[in-house]
């Protein structure tokens, strides 16, 4: 969750150029996440989706200005993961539970992130990643004020406008969340075709079939931890029409 936020300063201005130069009135987003992108987009209409039913209702209550859990113990981490789909909490506490109080926001997959100690260049430091991560989503709420958000497959989803549409997909061959493991890159692909027709689209990924094109790269870390310096290329495509 919250992926996009390190390079979101790049991305959106490149987004909103498409939106303002051809009088785009609605903005989509059908792959919403952490809606670090959407909420820092202008538009007269933002609509955002996720096919996760328990991130939508964190999002909604997060615009709605509700109040999120104050804490989360390892206790009920665990009884949340073991029920998230009995019916036992409401949505939008499961969400809280599985996006906030896990290590990097990886939903239950990336397990419970407990709070300590941790080694700097300068030492050690102490850090509570629940309440780093709920003040993060909180600073969000005005930001997502007016937007649409709902729970949806993407190939539901019909403009019935022309529109500027982002799409930050679970990317191939990188660690998955376990809802996204049985992802159909090729469908996806065909439907990114089919929305070019009529709408301006464009993707993130790191590779995409040769019939589009790179409009925008980067290298970005992998990873929030300090420790870990791996790297990877983000990149930003548009179909070759």
């Amino acid at each position: 969750m919250g992926s996009k936020s390190r390079i979101a300063k790049h991305i959106v201005p490149i987004i909103q150029d498409c939106i303002d130069n051809n009088n785009i009135k609605l903005y989509i987003e059908p792959f919403v996440g952490g809606a670090n992108v959407i909420d820092k987009i202008k538009c007269e209409k933002r609509v955002g989706s996720d096919y996760n039913k328990y991130l939508i209702a964190l999002l909604k209550r997060v615009r709605d200005k509700q109040p999120l859990l104050e804490e989360v113990t390892r206790e009920l981490y665990s009884d949340v993961r073991s029920n998230q789909d009995t019916g036992k909490y409401e949505d939008w506490f499961v969400g809280n539970v599985g996006f906030i109080a896990s290590f990097n926001g990886r939903w239950f997959d990336g397990g419970y992130a407990q709070s300590g100690y941790e080694k700097t260049k300068n030492g050690e430091r102490y850090r509570d990643y629940y309440q780093e991560a709920k003040r993060n989503i909180l600073s969000q709420a005005n930001a997502l004020d007016g937007v649409n958000l709902f729970q949806a497959d993407y190939r539901t989803i019909k403009p019935d406008e022309k529109a500027v549409i982002y799409c930050d997909p679970p990317y191939a061959n990188t660690k998955q969340y376990a809802n996204a493991m049985q992802f159909d890159y090729e469908e996806f692909w065909k439907t990114m075709r089919e929305w070019s027709k009529d709408n301006i689209v464009l993707i993130s990924e790191q590779n995409a079939p040769d019939d589009f094109k790179c409009i925008w790269q980067q290298e970005v870390s992998r990873s929030i931890k300090a420790t870990d310096k791996s790297k990877a290329v983000e990149k930003l495509f548009i179909y070759n029409t």
